[in-house]
This record gives structure tokens, sequence and C-alpha cells, in this order.
């Protein structure tokens, strides 16, 4: 008998490179206007077909159920296509959990690319799309990767040119931070303004441009102001990556991260390199390895 033929893709992270963030709406949901970027840290996923769903992960605290939002791109896509959703897929984590870097999201929207292959779906880009905004505010931009402008809730996504690879330094402290903790945080603070039409990326030469979330991180974890303290003073540039907990510093040498490391307990250093739409799009299609033992 022919054994299930198992396929496996990436999943890579994001970071901000800069976001704005409006007052928060009738619907409840505040408009962004952001830069995202792809990074080569990446979760692994592999699939097969199987008689029924099954999901295995064994980072601890994660759950497997179908609040997973791989559980849930899975009996989306299966919803759409009219077919149950069937497959076996385990979920290898590298991406930290609650620090702003896009993991859920970007599992959520390799999944939907890795099942079409699986189950041998034609879906059209538009289907994915819509079943990827149904799913969270940032899936819709992992279909894609690269260097991108999200705005709305994050189900506009603009194509950008690639900018040259950078590196950089993810330092991740050992708490995770909620996402919607920090959004009632905003709310609290005076909330903002409507996003701006041009993002300050475009004209400063930097790297980062404001987070504006950067004041509602700090309200709901105090600690967060000595890691951009320490970062600022050892990196030429130092952000909160989304509504954190990661700071991404540019320009740090070895010496600076290993003392910062060392003044934060827990913390953890990741370095990491940016990545352009034509690598993200490789890592996502993945490739076909053999069945495990």
């Amino acid at each position: 008998m022919t054994e299930p033929r198992i396929l496996g893709a990436d999943a890579p992270a994001k970071i901000n490179r800069e976001l704005r963030v409006g007052p928060r709406g009738p619907d409840g949901y505040h408009e962004i206007r952001s830069r995202f970027v792809t990074i080569d840290l990446a979760d692994r996923i592999e699939a097969e077909e199987s008689s029924r769903f099954e999901l295995a992960c064994e980072t601890p605290g994660l759950p497997t159920d179908p609040s997973n939002l791989v559980s849930r791109a899975a009996f989306a896509l299966a919803e759409m296509a009219g077919r149950e959703p069937h497959a076996r897929l385990r979920l290898v984590k590298h991406v930290p959990v609650g620090a702003g870097l896009g993991g859920g999201s970007a599992d959520a929207a390799v999944t939907l690319r890795l099942l079409c292959r699986v189950w041998r779906l034609d879906a059209a880009e538009a289907e994915l799309a819509r079943l990827a905004a149904s799913l969270g505010s940032d899936v819709p931009f992992f279909l894609f990767g690269g260097e991108a402008d999200v705005g709305g809730r994050g189900e506009r996504v603009e194509a950008r040119p690639d900018g040259p690879s950078e590196d950089l330094i993810l330092v991740v402290p050992p708490f995770s931070i909620s996402t919607a903790e920090v959004y009632a945080a905003f709310d609290r603070l005076g909330g903002g303004s409507p996003p701006p039409d041009r993002l300050e990326i475009e004209g400063s030469g930097r790297f980062f441009g404001p987070n504006e979330l950067e004041r509602a991180v700090v309200a709901v974890r105090p600690e967060m102001a000595g890691y951009l303290e320490s970062g600022r003073r050892i990196a030429t540039e130092c952000a909160v990556t989304g509504s954190g907990s990661a700071i991404v510093l540019v320009g740090a040498d070895g010496g600076g991260v290993k003392e910062l490391v060392s003044r934060h307990a827990g913390a953890r250093a990741i370095p990491c390199r940016t990545l352009g739409r034509a690598s993200y799009r490789r890592r996502v299609e993945g490739v076909d390895r053999p069945p495990r033992a």
C-alpha cells in the first residue's frame, strides 16, 4: 500500500517597521496603517491526508483543539471546498507566542496554502483572501509575505518593493503580552488619530517609524520600558513590534546584546534577517518529505 505523502512548509514570522493606530470604530476595531516585513524565523507545518482531522504540537500550553488558528483554517477551507477536513497536521513552533511576531496568523495562512496542496484544491486567490480575513487581522498578509503596507483591520494588503535584506536581533522577554489588553490600554490612554496616508519611514531614511502602541505596551507591562531603554543604548534603532512583547534591534553589536540579555533575566536574543517576497514564497511552498517512521 502506498504510504501517505507528507507535505511540509515553513511559516515565517513578521515584524512591524511602523504601526499607526486609529481610534476604536463603531465595530469595536481600530483602523491601522502599518508596514509589515517577513523575517526568516519560522514555524514548521507538515500535513498529510488522513481519515479524520488531527493536529499535533509539542509546545507546552499551546492548544490543539478547534480554538487553534491552524485548526480553524483547516475547517474553514474544508467548508469552503465542500469536503470533510480530514488531514493530519503537525505544528512545530519556533516563533515565540504573544510576542507581536504574527506566528499564529502565519501558521493559519500557511495551513490554507498547504492543505490546498494536500487536498488538491484549485482555490482562487480571492477566495483564500476572504478566508484569511475571516480568521484574523494579520492572516491575509501571510498569504504573500515580503514587505507590504497593511491597512483597515489588516485585510487591506498592498505589496511594496522588498528592501535590502536587513540583519536584526529580536529580544524576547520571558512573558507574552495580550493584544486585547494592549488595545484596551491604548483606548484608556486616549486612543489615536486617523492613520496618516503616508508612513514616516517613506522619507525618514530610518528602518523603523513610530509604533503608536508602544505607550500602551508599557502600560500593560511596565518592565517593557527597561527593555526599550536597554535596547536603545546598544542599537542604532530599537522598536516594539506589533503589540509586543518582542523588541527588534538594528545595528546592535554582539557584546551589547549579550549584556542586554544578562541584564534582563529570562530574556532571549534571536538573530534573524528580513525575508523578501520571493524567498518567503519558496519557504511557504515547502518540499515533499518522506513519511515519518
